[in-house]
C-alpha cells in the first residue's frame, strides 16, 4: 500500500479503508497459513524419525495450504503492484509512457487474471459435482477450487483499482522503480 511503485495516498475514502482491511485480513490469512505449514512440516519430520509415523495426510493438507498461501497473497501483490518484473527495457520507455505503461500492465494482468477465476469457478462446479476428494484423508477439492477462484477474481479487481487508479492519475510511478 505504501510502499509500491504507485502507492495510493493515503486517505480515509472507502477504497483505501476496502484496500487496507482486504490487505490486513489477507495478510493475517496468508500468515497463519505459513505457520500452519511450518508447524505441520516440523510435526511431520519428527514424527517421520523419531517415531517412523509420518502426520497421517500431512502431504493432502500441506498441498491446500500451499493453494490458500498462494492465492491469498495474490490480491494483496496486486494492490501493491509487487509482481516479479523483467525491467531490461525500462530504460527505454520515456518518463511520460510510464504511467500507460503501468495502466497496460495491470490491464493485461486483471484480464489474464479474469480468466483464471473464470476457469477456476469452472472447475470449482465440476469437481463439486463430481464429488472429487483427495486421496487419504477425503478432504473435497471443490470448496478450495472455489476459494481459490474467489480469491483469484480479487486479486483481478485489485489490478483493475490499480489500472483505473493510473488512468485517472491518482497513481503515479516513482522515480528510479522499475516501469513493471
Amino acid at each position: 500500500m505504501g510502499d509500491s511503485p504507485g502507492a495510493p495516498a493515503r486517505g480515509t475514502s472507502l477504497d483505501v479503508v476496502v484496500e487496507r482491511w482486504a490487505s490486513r485480513t489477507l495478510g493475517i490469512v496468508a500468515a497463519l497459513t505459513l505457520f500452519a505449514m511450518m508447524v505441520l512440516t516440523f510435526v511431520d519430520v519428527w514424527g517421520r524419525y523419531l517415531l517412523r509415523q509420518p502426520v497421517f495426510g500431512g502431504y493432502e493438507v500441506t498441498e491446500f495450504l500451499m493453494g490458500v498461501l498462494i492465492f491469498s497473497g495474490l490480491p494483496i501483490l496486486c494492490a501493491r503492484e509487487g509482481h516479479v518484473s523483467i525491467d531490461v527495457f525500462d530504460p527505454l520507455i520515456p518518463k511520460r509512457w510510464r504511467r500507460p505503461h503501468l495502466a497496460t500492465v495491470n490491464l493485461v494482468s486483471a484480464v489474464a487474471l479474469g480468466v483464471l477465476a473464470w476457469r477456476m469457478f469452472i472447475q470449482a462446479a465440476e469437481l463439486s459435482r463430481n464429488h472429487e476428494v483427495t486421496m487419504t484423508l477425503k478432504i473435497p477439492h471443490g470448496p478450495f477450487a472455489l476459494l481459490f477462484a474467489v480469491l483469484s477474481a480479487a486479486a483481478c479487481l485489485a489490478c483493475l483499482a490499480v489500472f483505473w487508479a493510473y488512468l485517472r492519475g491518482a497513481r503515479q510511478p516513482i522515480e528510479g522503480e522499475s516501469a513493471t
